[in-house]
């Protein structure tokens, strides 16, 4: 939700200095001059799913800069209604993707994605019902790697989620005990 990494490029909420000066050493960062709202859809402006040239968001809710730099760069956009797509979203390799939500399933698999749909829920978000696999987990792509903020075992699509991440050679690694927690993501630079 405080950046998107693109290429070689982040983008960051203006608001997130510390982040920005961080991902500064290895990425080209733009900060996103126009603050995101506290109420929904206004405050998902970096929340989008990049899968090779490809940004799968709420397009309306998309940052401006992000908008052009996809104009810019060859980057087709794809609309989903659900604005927490990222979140919503594990990705475990360039083509394929791990959700919960119906609509951005049907949406990947319209636009060729592989997708393992789960059962909702069952990962723990402070303060509402229900976190997102996304926010609970992290790909690395250079170790081909998906780690989990939690134990991937408690969840009851564990055995299908590491089947399918087989599929494609990606390692699931679960970092604790606990019950997956919905953190924000994790990202690799």
């Amino acid at each position: 939700m405080q950046c998107l990494i693109l290429d070689d490029t982040a983008f960051v909420l203006s608001s997130c200095q510390k982040l920005a000066g961080a991902l500064s050493a290895d990425h080209h960062v733009i900060l996103c001059e126009t603050p995101p709202s506290g109420k929904y859809p206004d405050h998902v402006k970096l929340n989008a799913l990049s899968i090779v040239k490809r940004l799968i968001c709420r397009v309306s809710s998309l940052d401006s800069a992000v908008q052009s730099y996809c104009i810019g760069h060859g980057y087709e956009t794809f609309h989903v209604n659900q604005g927490y797509t990222k979140c919503s979203c594990a990705v475990v390799s360039d083509q394929a993707v791990i959700t919960a939500d119906n609509g951005i399933y049907n949406s990947l698999k319209e636009i060729n994605v592989d997708v393992l749909k789960i059962e909702q829920g069952r990962v723990k978000l402070e303060g509402v019902d229900y976190g997102f696999i996304g926010g609970a987990s992290g790909y690395d792509k250079a170790t081909r790697t998906l780690f989990f903020c939690g134990d991937i075992t408690k969840h009851p699509d564990h055995e299908r989620i590491k089947e399918f991440c087989g599929r494609y050679h990606t390692n699931v690694v679960s970092l604790s005990d606990d019950v997956l927690m919905d953190i924000g993501g994790i990202i690799f630079c």
